[in-house]
């Protein structure tokens, strides 16, 4: 399982442990016994930031009554993608403020070189699937956003999300949607109603 902690760090400070880490949750969430867990070292993971590309150390704790372990990811790492939440964020933006995936992809300064047009394109795919339980999340989180629900095009949907989610701070966005919704914004929620 994992966790998605708001990191006010770089991701070059995770590269050599020296990160600041969260303290051990002090309820296992797979068994639910109140119980502070263990640090259980780390793992290495690949991340792709504006000015970074590479890998950072991710702190581990288990539990002591169940066995099982929880990863505490930083809020710039969005699980199960390289590429980290602010890049993933602002591409889409820049994407959508220039009508260009293309530009975005190619052109835009800031973007990292990994950055391709098919990663854009299905970060903005992903975000059309998951628009309802984005929309969800949004919800729970300020009553301010649920004007987004008003928006019947996907396109400008997205635009309207993405405004909203660059000035609240993508990084906040990705802990906050993380905790309340059990997943990533980019994960795909394939829930049967």
């Amino acid at each position: 399982m994992q966790f998605v902690f708001i990191s006010e760090e770089t991701p070059q400070t995770y590269e050599d442990k020296t990160g600041k880490y969260p303290q051990a949750p002090n309820c296992c969430p797979h068994c639910s016994i109140p119980v502070m867990m263990r640090k259980h070292g780390f793992y290495k993971r690949y991340i792709i930031h504006f000015a970074f590309e590479g890998y950072i150390y991710i702190r581990r704790y288990i539990c002591v009554k169940c066995g099982r372990t929880v990863s505490m990811l930083p809020s710039f790492c969005v699980p199960y993608y390289q590429h980290g939440t602010e890049v993933i964020i602002l591409a889409l933006f820049t994407a959508i403020i220039h009508c260009s995936v293309k530009y975005a992809g190619t052109k835009w300064p800031e973007r990292p070189q990994t950055l391709t047009r098919r990663h854009i394109i299905h970060y903005r795919n992903r975000v059309k699937q998951n628009r309802r339980h984005i929309q969800l999340g949004l919800n729970l989180m300020s009553p301010g956003f649920i004007d987004l629900i008003q928006i019947t095009g996907d396109t400008d949907w997205t635009r309207k999300f993405l405004e909203a989610v660059t000035q609240l701070n993508p990084q906040q966005f990705n802990s906050k949607y993380h905790r309340l919704m059990g997943k990533s914004f980019m994960s795909l929620h394939n829930n049967v109603a």
